[in-house]
């Protein structure tokens, strides 16, 4: 005996063959007179019902899954999107700071040319200012009448004068004509027409020279300015003084200011 669909009524074994276990399905093709039976068992239908079943919730399964990726896509394409508009200001505020900047150089750069030139004019105009001091264009002589007189020491085994010979008193200061570095300081005690020399070179090629009876205040190696003393004269008496341009003796006159 087995239990049927209808659990309070028992059948026999052999009753159960006579109930249905399936369906018979009758094919007519169309294009033939022949028909065909096709049985299907309950068994094959659960088969193909679990089949469908298990195929759908794998095609959901897959449809869900391609949804839910497509929004991290979409999610992920947003934040890229986001990503590139900031990007894109953040380079815009770059270049708007990159233009300051460089409007920044080209104004530096006009300020540092206008003191390039103002330092470059100033040391042209120092330059010439040490050009002109160099220039031994004083008398050498202060504090005392000078008087230009013909060189006493032409005839004389002292050797003529390659300048100019000025006559003053005792008491005269005798003075650097330019701005330069004194060269040489010289005694001649046994010398009847002068007892000291003094040397100076002013650079620019200039060099002088001072011959003269009297106490020197200077001494070699020293820088002196224009009208600096070198000397007072200890007598009446004489003082040349020579110029050397370039090696060359010139005329003080001609360059000696009225």
């Amino acid at each position: 005996m087995i239990w049927n669909r209808n659990k309070s009524v028992k059948t026999k074994r052999a009753d159960t063959k006579k109930q249905p276990t399936g369906f018979t399905m009758l094919l007519i093709p169309n294009s033939s007179d022949s028909a065909k039976t096709v049985e299907i068992t309950y068994d094959r239908l659960l088969q193909l019902f679990t089949g469908a079943v298990a195929t759908a919730v794998i095609v959901i399964g897959l449809i869900i899954s391609m949804m839910v990726h497509n929004h991290k896509l979409k999610n992920s394409l947003e934040d890229a999107q986001r990503s590139v508009a900031d990007l894109s200001e953040n380079n815009a505020r770059l270049e708007n700071t990159v233009t300051e900047l460089n409007d920044q150089v080209a104004a530096d750069k006009e300020i540092f040319s206008k003191i390039e030139d103002t330092i470059s004019r100033k040391e042209e105009e120092e330059a010439a200012t040490a050009e002109e001091a160099a220039v031994p264009n004083e008398v050498p002589i202060k504090n005392a009448k000078a008087i230009l007189v013909e060189d006493p020491y032409a005839d004389s085994n002292g050797g003529a004068t390659n300048g100019i010979v000025f006559a003053t008193t005792k008491g005269a200061v005798v003075t650097a004509t330019a701005d330069g570095v004194v060269m040489h300081v010289d005694s001649d005690e046994n010398n009847p027409f002068y007892t000291r020399g003094i040397v100076i070179d002013h650079g620019n090629g200039y060099i002088t020279y001072y011959r003269l009876n009297g106490d020197v205040s200077t001494e070699e190696g020293m820088n002196v300015v224009a009208n600096d003393v070198l000397a007072i004269l200890t007598d009446d008496g004489y003082v040349a003084y020579e110029i050397k341009k370039d090696g060359e003796f010139i005329d003080p006159k001609t360059i000696i200011k009225n």
